[in-house]
């Protein structure tokens, strides 16, 4: 998956990764891109001959050291035929669904065995995501497996800005793909009660995905569009600024496979507090009460709860939550991330 100039948010952690390994100083020598959804079966067809075709062509060639490849299933057909041409290390980087939509002993399961036998390393995005795949593949060693999150977060990107001000209104932010499991009826639903007890608020929501439609037309019925400003997909580079307006940056995603959540930790960087389900990635960084707050997924009581709570908070407690955010986020900062990945794989080389 890599962004295109009509689906700039289509793998842009792909992106951001090897760009960020490129500033360590590796040289990508071929590379082989999906770049955008394709629409239409026989698109998909084509791009993917074409991927596979830049692989071979990448695992024929000699002047290279590894060969680093971005999800599971989306390559499975082509490694298991590669495996007797495997002359140099394979990492696989895998990011949720490519392994958890695996189904137990089907074709594409076996595949993914004989596969993950011959990888000389597994990157996760977090500790969570590496315990999921270990209880699926119990074959496999805690040794084969490296945690990296998946780029990091860019400091440079995404910041405090200095005229960040305080919100007159509570403000609250949802920005995410629009499927249901991303948790859009849950923060719709939770701005519903907020409504019904007179709390003032307003909220941002930005992404793309099937479910636009169906988000727009549910603020509409439930006569949100006062308070909701539905801004559609927004460029990478404007983010900064909505995480900045923000009060509160709210991930209500209840999958499995959110192995990390990257959204959250950038509106952290931002100083904007997180408030995600207690599950998967965001679980992992996310001190409930600390630098954000955890709550049951799907539960909009427990959503509403909190962010109620957090409006009546003393400023001085608010601020304190917010500097927590961006010192937690720090850890995750690209620099570092970069330095520790690009170190690791000189290590296997």
């Amino acid at each position: 998956m890599y962004p295109s100039h009509k689906d700039p948010i289509f793998g842009v952690f792909v992106k951001n990764f090897k760009e960020g390994l490129e500033n360590m100083g590796a040289i990508f020598t071929q590379k082989a891109l999906i770049k955008g959804k394709g629409s239409s079966t026989l698109k998909k067809i084509l791009k993917y001959a074409q991927h596979y075709f830049n692989i071979l062509l990448g695992i024929l060639k000699s002047n290279y050291d590894l060969m680093y490849i971005h999800y599971l299933t989306h390559h499975l057909p082509l490694l298991y035929v590669l495996i007797p041409l495997k002359k140099k290390k394979w990492i696989i980087n895998v990011h949720g669904s490519d392994v958890l939509d695996i189904k137990p002993s089907g074709l594409v399961d076996k595949l993914a065995i004989k596969v993950l036998k011959n990888i000389d390393l597994i990157v996760v995005p977090t500790t969570y995501f590496k315990e999921l795949v270990l209880k699926k593949y119990p074959f496999l060693a805690e040794s084969n497996f490296y945690v990296s999150p998946s780029g990091g977060i860019d400091p440079n990107k995404f910041y405090v800005k200095n005229d960040k001000q305080p919100n007159e209104v509570l403000t609250l932010g949802f920005i995410s793909r629009f499927i249901e499991e991303k948790g859009w009826k849950t923060f719709l639903e939770s701005l519903i009660i907020l409504k019904k007890y007179n709390v003032s608020f307003k909220a941002i929501m930005a992404g793309k995905g099937p479910d636009a439609d169906k988000i727009i037309e549910y603020i509409k019925t439930n006569e949100l569009g006062d308070q909701v400003n539905f801004l559609g997909l927004v460029k990478q580079d404007k983010l900064i600024d909505i995480y900045n307006s923000l009060d509160l940056y709210i991930f209500p995603s209840y999958r499995e496979s959110e192995s990390l959540g990257l959204t959250g930790l950038e509106a952290m960087s931002c100083g904007t507090p997180t408030v995600a389900c207690n599950m998967a990635g965001p679980s992992t960084y996310i001190k409930n009460g600390v630098n954000g707050y955890l709550f049951t997924p799907m539960s909009t009581k427990e959503l509403t709860e909190i962010i109620m709570k957090y409006d009546q908070l003393d400023p001085k407690e608010k601020q304190k939550i917010k500097a927590n955010s961006v010192t937690s986020s720090a850890t995750f900062s690209t620099t570092n991330v970069n330095k520790k990945i690009y170190k690791k794989l000189e290590q296997l080389v």
